[in-house]
Parts: structure tokens; C-alpha cells; sequence
């Protein structure tokens, strides 16, 4: 506007200047005349300058742009899956030659696995996986006297009409890829040991493999890994820092617990593997630190060859301080860590291996076997004793389908012990009492 105003004032000055000066010379009145139109778009000019000014002034006020937040946008990738393992049919279960539960026929569902995968970007990823175990009413007598006489009280413990079923956490952890050779993950994620076995084995789906089914192994807990393959995977490690109880507590305790592996494929057919563990299992805290205690050790060796459609393989570990079975009983049950008083934990130790092997003879086809034999506790019930064994048919229907049909055996002589695999994420107990 103020370019506008001025240009306009020298083109005036100039188109009127001239007549001006022509007309100087010709009259006086004619002069008078000329100045007196000058004076009077004088007037008008600042007349205008004040009516422009006025209205900047009383003009409204232009919105300024608001302010704008940049938000970057995951572009990342999610994935949601699930797996499960169900099984229909039926099972004997004696205990001194008595059925006992859950003896009979039925459906079971072995687990059942929600996943959600997400990939932030090429270093950054984070996973979800959720499981299910099913709770049973309890009802624990519970000394609340020593008297004399000691007074019992009777504790009922709820889960709705006859139980219920809960979903909790089996990993939930954060990635960083920074390299084939070293990812870190922070959270509930995979132990080295166990899954590295089930890879081997290729036949989770039937059971678990056998430190995992007799409580010697975990395949998650949390705690910080890292994992990593060299070589184009002629190499493989994972190492992990973890809170020592599971997937299933993910308090924290007194100490925390190591575990390692590494694998060697010399050729792609063949795999080698050799763990270890050491810890508490989470058992040792600030009330019990000061009392006796043991520490749990074990050590593993695995071979794997899958070649030519066979798929042959096996595992053995010796685990120490596990737990301890009763000399008069031949219960396999008590902690090795600590007892939680004064009186020192039993030291215990238990040997096992299991052999398996498979043949595809098609891409549907196959049959399977497998075959388990553990001492549990060598040094207090030496002659306790577990034998397992499974053989089967499987056909795969379908991607990411298996049907099988399979039988198995397992037997618990000179004693009895619990073995994780039965119905939503239970146990059964095996063998008898002295």
C-alpha cells in the first residue's frame, strides 16, 4: 500500500508541475488559479492518507496459522497369529495300582498360544504371546496352632464353579537387531536351552521335550538375552540374565540366574549344542537369604542330523539341586534351594537323555518315536526312576495342520514325581508312595 500511495504522489507532482510552469509566465490570476487546485489535492491527498490509516487501524486482526505438530507415523509391520495343541482321547493314570485322575476319556487342549508380532523398523521389534492354564478349586489344611494339640484350619481356594481358565504372559519383550551376530531382547523371552531342543526334535506338538516335561528347564522367563549366529550360522549362542522362576513369576528375587548355549552346524544336515544353567529358580529373597541354601546347576548336550526325510536326535542333562526326594516316601518334590529354615535343603541330582527320530515319507506323511529315561534323585532315592516313551503317525493335513495318532508310556518306579505336560498347562502325578 505504501509503494501504491507514493508512486501515485510523484506522478501528480509531475503531471501537474509542468502546466504550472507553462503558466507562470502568461497571468497572475491564472497562477492563483493553479496554486489554488494544487492546495486543494493537497488537501485531498492527506484527506485520504488519514482514511487509510484509519482503516489498518480498525482493520481486524488476521489469524496467524496454528501451530502444526509433526507426528511420525509407525510405519512399521503387524503380524497376529496363534498355535495350539489339543488332543482328544484316552489316558490311564495309576498310582499304586489304583486309577486315579485324571484317568478317562476326553478333550484336552495342551496350550493354546495368541501371538502378535510387530516390527518397528530393521533394528527395532517387539512380540506378545499370551497362554492359558486351567485352575482347579483347592482346598489346603493349613496349621494355624502348634498347640498341644496342633489346630488345622481348612483353606478353600476359588476359581469360580469348578475352576477356571486364565490367559497370562509367556513372552512379552522388546528387540534390537544390530546385527545376525548380536540381538538383544528385553522381557519374558525364550530360554536358550529348551526351544533350541524342540527345534532339533521337530515334534512339540506330542510333547515337550524332556527337561522342560520333568521341571528341569524353562522356555521363557524374564531377564535380558542376547542371541546371535555367525558364520552364515555355522555358529549360534544365546546367553540370558533371568529372574530364575519362569515365564509364570516375573517377581523378582534375592539373586538372578544365568543361562547359555551354543550350536554348531558343521554342515546344514547336522547340529551340535551344548547349555548350561545357574541360579536359585527365584526361590531365595530377603525373608529366607540367611538360611542354607543350594545352588541349582545343569548341563546339556544335544545332537541333531535331519536328513534324507529322517529326522534323528538327543538330549541328555545333568541337573543338580532341583529338587530333592524324600528318603522314607520317595516323593520327588521338595526344593534343593532352601527349605526355608534353619535346617539345610537336601542336595540332590538327577541324569536323563532322550532319543528320537522320525521319518517323512512325503511331504503328508511320517512316522515318529521317542524314548526318555531319567534318574531324578541319584544321591537320596537312587532307585527312583522315570521311563517315557511315545510312537505315532502323523499327517499333515494341510499348512500349519498336523493330525497324529500316537501313543504313549510313561512309568515312575521306587517313587513318585509330577511331570509337567497334562491339560491347559497342568501336570499329572506319576508313580507311588513308600
Amino acid at each position: 500500500m505504501n509503494k501504491i500511495l507514493i508512486a501515485g504522489a510523484v506522478a501528480l507532482t509531475v503531471i501537474f508541475g509542468t502546466p504550472v510552469m507553462a503558466q507562470t509566465a502568461a497571468s497572475g490570476p491564472d497562477l492563483a488559479a493553479a496554486q489554488a487546485q494544487i492546495d486543494a489535492l493537497k488537501l485531498q491527498l492527506q484527506q485520504l492518507e488519514s482514511t487509510v490509516d484509519s482503516m489498518k487501524a480498525n482493520a481486524p486482526a488476521v489469524p496467524k496459522e496454528p501451530s502444526k505438530v509433526m507426528v511420525e507415523l509407525d510405519n512399521g509391520s503387524t503380524t497376529v497369529g496363534g498355535q495350539s495343541f489339543m488332543d482328544f482321547g484316552h489316558l490311564s493314570n495309576q498310582q499304586n495300582g489304583v486309577d486315579v485322575a485324571p484317568s478317562g476319556t476326553g478333550f484336552d487342549i495342551k496350550r493354546f498360544y495368541l501371538i502378535v508380532d510387530h516390527t518397528f523398523d530393521s533394528v527395532w521389534a517387539a512380540n506378545l504371546t499370551t497362554d492359558a492354564q486351567y485352575l482347579a478349586d483347592k482346598t489346603t489344611s493349613v496349621v494355624s496352632s502348634v498347640g498341644p494339640p496342633a489346630k488345622t484350619s481348612t483353606v478353600s481356594t476359588s476359581g469360580g464353579s469348578g475352576g477356571v481358565t486364565e490367559v497370562f504372559i509367556k513372552k512379552l519383550y522388546l528387540q534390537a537387531t544390530l546385527s545376525d551376530a548380536f540381538v538383544v531382547h528385553a522381557g519374558a523371552y525364550t530360554s536358550p536351552w529348551a526351544p533350541f531342543v524342540e527345534s532339533l526334535y521337530g515334534y512339540r506338538f506330542i510333547d515337550k521335550t524332556q527337561t522342560d516335561r520333568l521341571g528341569y528347564a524353562n522356555t521363557a522367563d524374564w531377564g535380558l538375552n542376547a542371541s546371535g549366529k555367525l558364520g552364515g550360522g555355522l555358529f549360534t549362542y544365546s546367553a540370558s540374565i533371568v529372574n530364575g522362576g519362569g515365564f509364570k513369576n516375573p517377581s523378582r528375587s534375592k539373586y538372578v540366574d544365568y543361562e547359555g548355549r551354543v550350536g554348531v552346524s558343521p554342515v546344514s544336515w547336522l547340529t551340535f549344542g551344548a547349555g548350561f544353567y545357574s541360579g536359585h529358580l527365584g526361590q531365595i529373597n530377603t525373608t529366607n537369604a540367611d538360611f542354607p541354601k543350594n545352588t541349582a546347576s545343569r548341563w546339556d548336550l544335544a545332537v541333531g542330523v535331519h536328513a534324507a526325510g529322517f529326522r534323528i536326535g538327543g538330549e541328555y542333562f545333568d541337573a543338580k539341586n532341583y529338587k530333592s526326594a524324600s528318603a522314607t516316601t520317595g516323593v520327588y518334590s521338595a526344593s534343593a534351594i532352601t527349605s526355608n529354615s534353619s535346617t539345610a535343603p537336601l542336595s540332590d541330582t538327577a541324569t536323563g537323555y532322550s532319543l528320537w527320530s522320525s521319518y517323512d515319507f512325503n511331504d503328508q506323511w511320517s512316522v515318529f518315536g521317542r524314548y526318555d529315561q531319567a534318574k531324578p534323585s541319584k544321591d537320596v532315592v537312587s532307585t527312583l526312576k522315570d521311563t517315557y516313551f511315545n510312537v505315532g503317525v502323523d499327517l499333515k493335513a494341510r499348512k500349519n495342520l498336523d493330525l497324529a495318532l500316537v501313543y504313549k508310556n510313561e512309568k515312575v518306579e521306587n517313587g513318585q514325581l509330577s511331570v509337567s505336560g497334562a491339560d491347559a498347562n497342568g501336570s499329572y502325578t506319576l508313580g507311588g508312595t513308600g
